[in-house]
């Protein structure tokens, strides 16, 4: 599998980083509903540059590991702090970083209810 420019556009990828998270863990789910929500990184040529991938059979994927190294050499620099915010998570919630995957319900529960709290989602 090689990285290559998303060939056909950002819809193509849009539609490709879906149908992978479709059959994937739910912090993997999570990092790219993000970025896909927030819209700007799948539209930011550093970004794909650095860490979206497309095989030859048409699949798309996200590797966080290059997304983490090229935002710690400063290689989004150029964005705002909130967009970086916003990729800082994604990336950690990509890698798993702050083990979601293991956590049992009741700390599940705990830790979304302080990030709801802590945007106002709650109010």
């Amino acid at each position: 599998m090689s990285r290559v420019r998303a060939i056909g556009g950002p819809a193509a990828m849009v539609a490709g980083l879906h149908a992978w998270i479709d059959e994937h863990d739910p912090h993997v789910q999570a990092a790219v509903w993000l970025l896909l929500a927030h819209e700007t990184w799948p539209r930011r040529p550093e970004f794909v540059t650095a860490c979206v991938n497309h095989s030859p059979d048409g699949g798309w994927w996200i590797d966080f590991r290059a997304a983490r190294v090229a935002f710690e050499h400063g290689e989004f620099d150029k964005s705002s702090s909130t967009e970086r915010a916003v990729l800082d998570l994604a990336i950690a919630l990509g890698t798993d970083r702050y083990l979601f995957a293991s956590m049992g319900p009741g700390n599940a529960r705990a830790i979304a209810t302080a990030i709801a709290h802590a945007v106002g989602a709650d109010r």
